[in-house]
């Protein structure tokens, strides 16, 4: 791999700093970029883009089978859906893995380019334990693990992040197994419960054994104390996600400054953890900045920042951005009050201005991790 994605995705550790640390048994407080985040009290992350979309008209969403892509012609600016539609388009945002957006395209010139972008793939395993979570994890929120006698590389302590994140003590659940494999003496049993989400890499570097990974990874849990032998889990989840993570490799920057200006060429602005496939930039915010600063490029001519200065906004807080900006700002400025209350002649709801400011009322600061 290249380094040019590091920036602050890697914390710079003070050596003398942990060498103290070992020795007093003591945690390192604040370390990192992501020491302490936001996160949704129910329906994690999946809760926050669930409700963008109901903003938008159900007329203007297709979601499923159907409204996948099927084709794109870039000279007649047409896409072509599985449901037979084609919708025309004067520019186009794309969010799907740009390896793929250039299969939909036919294109072997780009096809070609974009084959020498690789990516490794993600399981994320679920298990779900009944009794209280034990003291040596404590309110720890992700632990990685290098070592080989398991088969993930980190296990996130999901009920830690909201209690909401598994069923009451006062619901009854059956116990499908004991850690260790051996059928439980009880069918059903009251909570409490606590959960855990781990992820295994794959790549061709790294295969894994889908048939065996659910339980290489309880065995994992207990190698590395996680899990106790008779642990009662009472429910298992295992999902594959292909495109996993975008590898900075050392070719990637060769190739994506050739592909992408490529497409915008063709008036296609691919954008996202895949769409253009910059790790460093990959996350849900920054993916969804991705998108906000694509569309203001297209209207305005804007820079797009967090795509082309990775380390400058990993670096700062972005408090430059507003739900109302520039031109609609202007437009709203008849009867424009000092007492910060919001204006009605068509400024959205949960916008406060004052002589001097513009802030977000707090019920609109709704935010992923980091934002």
């Amino acid at each position: 791999m290249q380094c040019q994605w590091l920036g602050e995705r890697v914390a710079t550790p003070d050596v003398k700093k942990i060498v103290q640390n070992v020795v007093l048994n003591k945690a390192a407080g604040n370390w990192g970029p992501n020491a302490t985040f936001r996160f949704p009290a129910r329906d994690g992350t999946g809760g926050i883009w669930i409700a963008v979309a109901d903003t938008l008209p159900d007329e203007k969403k297709r979601f499923g089978k159907h409204g996948a892509v099927e084709k794109v012609d870039a000279q007649a600016h047409t896409a072509f859906l599985a449901d037979g539609t084609k919708v025309k388009y004067h520019k186009l945002v794309n969010t799907m893995a740009v390896d793929s957006l250039c299969e939909k395209l036919g294109n072997d010139e780009l096809i070609s380019l974009s084959s020498d972008l690789f990516y490794s793939s993600t399981h994320v395993i679920g298990i779900g334990i009944r009794g209280t979570r034990p003291e040596r994890i404590g309110d720890k929120c992700w632990l990685y693990f290098p070592e080989d006698n398991c088969p993930f590389y980190r296990a996130t302590i999901f009920s830690n992040y909201s209690p909401n994140n598994q069923p009451e003590a006062s619901k009854l659940l059956p116990t499908m197994r004991l850690a260790n494999g051996s059928k439980p003496q009880s069918k059903e049993a009251y909570g409490p419960y606590w959960s855990i989400m781990l992820e295994v890499s794959e790549s061709s570097m790294k295969p894994v054994n889908q048939a065996t990974l659910m339980e290489e990874c309880i065995q994992g849990l207990i190698n590395t104390s996680m899990l106790q032998p008779t642990d009662e889990i009472v429910s298992v989840y295992h999902r594959r996600f292909d495109h996993g993570y975008p590898t900075p490799t050392l070719e990637r920057e060769g190739v994506l400054k050739q592909l992408l200006p490529k497409l915008q060429a063709m008036d296609i602005y691919s954008r996202g953890r895949f769409g253009s496939w910059r790790y460093e930039v990959g996350n849900q915010d920054h993916s969804f900045m991705l998108g906000v600063e694509a569309v203001d490029s297209i209207v305005n001519g804007a820079v797009e920042l967090t795509l082309n200065y990775p380390d400058f906004v990993n670096t700062r807080a972005n408090t430059e951005r507003r739900l109302v900006d520039g031109a609609q700002l202007y437009r709203g400025m008849k009867g424009i009050r000092a007492d910060q209350k919001p204006l009605a002649n068509g400024v959205p709801n949960g916008v406060a201005y004052g002589k001097e400011n513009i802030s977000l009322l707090p019920h609109m600061r709704k935010t992923s991790k980091q934002l």
